[in-house]
């Protein structure tokens, strides 16, 4: 009611403003007659031409006996017209604006929202549980995660526009003008953001499941957002990271989409042990390992380097991990296979006596 009354208020302001530039227009454009002007004068002043737009009339001045026409003088009383056009347009405007934007509009938007927010968690939830049961479908059921939320979410814009406020498109062009040049010099961030979102659900640089490296920080890719993606890292910390820097930085993959990925264990022994001895124990310890992927090669590598003026033995051994989940514990499990091993043969006991 509120807003009713005040269309009709604004409405009526509007009217009266429109009657009163007419209304000065009409009087503006009347002749004026000296109380004694000669009769003939009056009559020619009363046939002037007229048109839509501008009337001509005389003017007359009165010098003691002597009676002087000017003119004719043009007065255009367009503008007027154009003036109260203006104001009712305006009027009308604000009318639908308020038509298009009510109380209970805003309410039922407001509901909307909520359930539209309580699907999606709904939804994540489920799929997150089913994937976790049926390992064979994990990564897949993780990765449409992304894309259902944004799709629920399009298509509740969608139903406000279209179905609750069902404006005409002029006024939606208008609007959405009008937020993009305002949010454009607001936002930039945000927008920079939310554009990386859709480029990496387009794109697939990296997928929900993946292990990735951005910068100082590794971790599994727990979810992928339209502002900024979540990581987790082997500290079980969470890091999210905003969509428009993971645009512009390098990011490292480990898995592209795989369950399996490369597992690297580094192990630095003394620079007198031997070499063949130690690399068969290596490969043995990864091989035997439970959570080995044996589909893909296992190498073992030996470098040469130099520690504190000393020359030392830097093994390298690489293997695929069977679930990206298992990497650290996999990596784990070797060390303590080449180095239990190593102990058991006295070859590091016997470098250590050599060395002394």
């Amino acid at each position: 009611m509120i807003i009713n009354k005040k269309n009709k208020i604004l409405c009526f302001v509007f009217w009266l403003i429109g009657s009163a530039l007419l209304l000065n227009a009409e009087v503006h454009a009347m002749p004026v007659y000296p109380a004694d002007a000669p009769q003939e004068i009056i009559q020619q002043q009363d046939t002037t031409r007229t048109d839509t737009s501008r009337t001509d009339t005389l003017r007359i001045r009165q010098k003691g006996d002597t009676t002087i026409i000017v003119g004719p003088v043009r007065v255009d009383t367009s503008t007027a017209t154009r003036d109260s056009t203006i104001g009712d347009k305006v009027g009308q405007k604000v009318t639908e604006v308020h038509e298009l934007i009510s109380a209970g509009t805003i309410i039922l938007i407001l509901v909307l929202l909520i359930v539209t927010h309580l699907i999606n968690r709904l939804l994540i939830s489920i799929l997150d549980t089913l994937s976790e049961r049926f390992f064979k479908y994990r990564l897949t059921l993780k990765r449409l995660i992304p894309v259902i939320r944004l799709v629920i979410w399009a298509i509740a814009f969608y139903i406000i526009l279209a179905g609750i406020i069902d404006p005409p498109w002029g006024t939606v062009i208008t609007v959405l003008a009008s937020i993009g040049v305002a949010v454009g010099f607001a936002a930039q961030d945000i927008l920079k953001n939310v554009f990386g979102g859709f480029m990496i659900i387009l794109d697939r640089p990296f997928q929900v499941g993946d292990k990735i490296e951005v910068g100082d920080d590794y971790g599994e890719v727990t979810q992928i957002g339209l502002r900024s993606s979540r990581i987790l890292t082997p500290d079980d910390s969470i890091v999210s990271l905003p969509n428009g820097e993971l645009m512009n930085k390098a990011v490292s993959n480990a898995n592209s989409g795989a369950f399996d990925c490369q597992v690297v264990a580094e192990i630095y022994l003394p620079a007198h042990v031997p070499i063949d001895l130690v690399k068969r124990i290596a490969y043995k310890a990864a091989v035997s390992s439970r959570y080995v992927y044996l589909n893909k090669p296992v190498s073992v590598i030996v470098l040469n380097e130099v520690h504190e003026e000393n020359f030392i033995v830097k093994l390298r051994v690489k293997a695929y991990v069977l679930d990206i989940r298992y990497e650290f514990p996999f990596k784990s499990d070797m060390t303590e296979l080449i180095l239990g091993e190593l102990n058991e043969k006295e070859i590091l006991a016997s470098s250590v006596h050599r060395k002394g």
